[in-house]
C-alpha cells in the first residue's frame, strides 16, 4: 500500500459531494489518491491549489491541509498489462490475449518463450480475477477420453468448480474431463434449434452441457447421452441431477459405436462433438439418425470447404445421402485450423 502526503481539502461530511464535485469541476481532485474518512470530516486529495479552488473551501466551510493518502490500485486492463514491469518487457509480446474461465478456474495455454515465468502469470491472472482459486497451464489434449493435460501454476490445487453457462452448472474437474466454455455459443445455438417432443441422442456427451441444456429448454425432448469417460459420467450424472433434468436425459456410461447397438430406435437429431476424431464414427451418427433427421456435425479443418469436401465424400462412400443445412467456423484451435460445425440432414 502507498502513501503520500499532499494537500488536502477538509470539509465536513454534510457538504463533501457538493465540494468533490466542485473540485472535479475545477480539475483539482487528484483521483489517484482515495478520499480519507476522519470523525466527521472527509479529507479530498488536491492536485492543485489556485484561487478558484481556495474560493470553493470557502464557499463549503472548508480548509486547507496537510494529510496523508491512500494511492489508488489501478486494476490493469489486460494481463499483458499486468505482467509489464513482471517480465522482460522483449516478452510481452507472446503473452497470451485470451484465455478460458470455467467457474473458479483460469485454463491458459502458456507459450514456450515464458514458461519460466508460468508462476508469475498465474499470480496475476489471480489479481485480475479475484474469485478465482486456480490457475491451470494447458498442454495437449491426449487420449481417448480427450483428457487435456494441465499444470497448476498459481492458487488452490483442488481444481473441482461449477461452472454456470445459460442458466445451467456443471459441476467438473478440468484435471480428469474435457470441458470447452469457447462453446458456449454453439450449445445454446443448437438448444434453441431443437424442435418439441424431439428425441436426441447426444453421443459424445461428456459432463452434459449439450444434454442437459437441451433438456432444461425443451421440456418435452428426450436426450440419450453417452460418455465413454468414467469420470466425466461421475459428473454427468451428477449434473443431471443438479439441474433437475433426469426425467428428460437418460446417461449411459459407454463407447457410442457399442452402445448403439442396444438403444431400439432412431433419432430426430444426434450431436456428434467430437471434433478431432468425428469422422471416425460418422457412420454410427448417420445410422442413428432418422431420415429427415439433423447430425450437429464437428470437425477440425482449415476451412469449411474443406470440412464440407471431407465430410460429403465420406458419407457417400458409408451409402448415406446427406445435404449442409448449415455451417460455420465455431473457434481457431490453432493458426489456420478450425473447430466447424456443419448441420447435416439425412435424406437417405
Amino acid at each position: 500500500m502507498e502513501i503520500a502526503e499532499k494537500n488536502a481539502a477538509r470539509v465536513g461530511r454534510v457538504k463533501a459531494e457538493a465540494l468533490r464535485k466542485r473540485l472535479r469541476a475545477l480539475d483539482a481532485l487528484d483521483t489517484n489518491y482515495k478520499p480519507a474518512y476522519r470523525e466527521n470530516f472527509i479529507y479530498f486529495p488536491l492536485k492543485k491549489i489556485d484561487d478558484s479552488v481556495l474560493e470553493a473551501l470557502k464557499e463549503f466551510d472548508a480548509t486547507l491541509e496537510r494529510f496523508k493518502f491512500e494511492r489508488r490500485f489501478e486494476k490493469p486492463k489486460s494481463l499483458k498489462e499486468a505482467l509489464k514491469g513482471k517480465i522482460p518487457s522483449e516478452l510481452l509480446e507472446y503473452v497470451p490475449s485470451s484465455y478460458d474461465i470455467v467457474g473458479e478456474v483460469i485454463l491458459i495455454e502458456i507459450p514456450r518463450e515464458l514458461e519460466e515465468y508460468s508462476k508469475i502469470i498465474g499470480e496475476e491472472l489471480m489479481k485480475l480475477h479475484p474469485r478465482v482459486k486456480s490457475v491451470l497451464a494447458k498442454g495437449a489434449t491426449l487420449g481417448a477420453y480427450r483428457i487435456r493435460e494441465v499444470k497448476v501454476i498459481a492458487g488452490s490445487n483442488q481444481t473441482e468448480t461449477i461452472h454456470r453457462e445459460h442458466g445451467c452448472v456443471y459441476k467438473l474437474d478440468l484435471r480428469k474431463v474435457f470441458f470447452n466454455p469457447r462453446f458456449s455459443g454453439e450449445r445454446l445455438r443448437v438448444a434453441e434449434s431443437v424442435k418439441p417432443g424431439e428425441k436426441v441422442f447426444d453421443m459424445f456427451a461428456g459432463v452434459g452441457p449439450f444434454s442437459i441444456l437441451i433438456a432444461k429448454k425443451n421440456t418435452s425432448c428426450k436426450v440419450v447421452a453417452v460418455e465413454l469417460n468414467p469420470d466425466a459420467y461421475r459428473y454427468l450424472v451428477e449434473n443431471i441431477n443438479l439441474n433437475k433434468v433426469g426425467d428428460r436425459v437418460t446417461p449411459i456410461h459407454g463407447d457410442a459405436r457399442e452402445i448403439v447397438k442396444s438403444i431400439n430406435g432412431k433419432f430426430n437429431r444426434v450431436i456428434m462433438d467430437l471434433p478431432r476424431s468425428s469422422l471416425e464414427f460418422l457412420d454410427v451418427g448417420l445410422r442413428s439418425c432418422n431420415i429427415g433427421g439433423i447430425v450437429n456435425f464437428y470437425i477440425t479443418e482449415d476451412s469449411i470447404k474443406a470440412a464440407v469436401e471431407k465430410t460429403l465424400r465420406k458419407a457417400w462412400e458409408l451409402g448415406f445421402d446427406v445435404e449442409i443445412e448449415f455451417s460455420r467456423e465455431v473457434m481457431e484451435v490453432a493458426p489456420g485450423r478450425y473447430t466447424i460445425v456443419l448441420d447435416l440432414r439425412r435424406k437417405a
